[in-house]
């Protein structure tokens, strides 16, 4: 579906990372791991033909994504990312009216009851906490009906329930058919979603694999620069001296 052929990717005189191949299927959660600076949002942004490529190609359906049209990569691409401008005044009902397409109300009902923003419908974007708007976010991602979400850290801002939340939907959208490419920092989120792992070192390279092979501690500390212990989901940092 989504074929990354020998890419890398730079920005100024930095290369953030080079000769990267994977191919991405439907229905599966990947995640991207790496340090601040590692090229992990540059990677979505390239990803979706937002930011050139050093070298290599990005494909959709066997097709370079470079020449596709805009109008045609927004019905491929879903983008969650950075907290949109809040001073136009939109409220949350609006912010998903905009996303929504020619979706029914039906679904902007769904993503409002999933996202708990029932009663902040109403509310201007300029009003509510970064956690609010996160999840406004996240509702307008659920109301496009796009093969791929491009996820920019989901849970940042939201406390432990929606946090959850935003995991399990991750994960029940990709069961749906969807291809999910989330960046994260938790590792146990990590664990907790991913069938791929894509780790970006900081330091020019790229690996990819499956996530029971990625996310050990072997492959992880020297990324990350500190002391971990487990494995998957009991993958953690050692705070401290054992």
């Amino acid at each position: 579906m989504l074929d990354i052929q020998d890419l890398s990717l730079r920005r100024g005189n930095k290369i953030l990372f080079e000769s990267l191949s994977a191919q991405m299927q439907v229905g599966q959660v990947v995640v991207v791991l790496g340090p601040n600076g590692a090229g992990k949002s540059t990677l979505l942004l390239a990803l979706q033909g937002m930011f050139p490529c050093a070298n290599g190609e990005i494909q959709y359906q066997q097709k370079p994504v470079s020449t596709y049209s805009r109008q045609t990569l927004s019905r491929i691409f879903t983008w969650q990312g950075d907290l949109p401008p809040s001073e136009f005044g939109l409220t949350v009902g609006q912010r998903l009216a905009l996303s929504a397409d020619a979706k029914t109300r039906q679904s902007i009902e769904d993503a409002l009851q999933y996202m708990d923003l029932g009663l902040l419908e109403q509310r201007a974007l300029g009003e509510l906490s970064s956690g609010e708007r996160q999840r406004v976010e996240i509702a307008a991602t659920m109301v496009r009906d796009n093969p791929i979400w491009l996820m920019d850290e989901p849970t940042a801002h939201l406390d432990m329930r929606h946090q959850v939340d935003c995991l399990r939907l991750i994960k029940q959208q990709s069961k749906d058919g969807r291809l999910i490419i989330a960046v994260l920092h938790d590792l146990q989120q990590a664990a907790g979603v991913a069938d791929v792992v894509l780790l970006l070192d900081g330091l020019g390279g790229a690996t990819v694999g499956d996530a029971a092979s990625m996310l050990t501690a072997a492959r992880l500390e020297p990324v990350f620069q500190v002391k971990l212990t487990g494995q998957g989901k009991d993958l953690r940092p050692v705070y401290g001296e054992n």
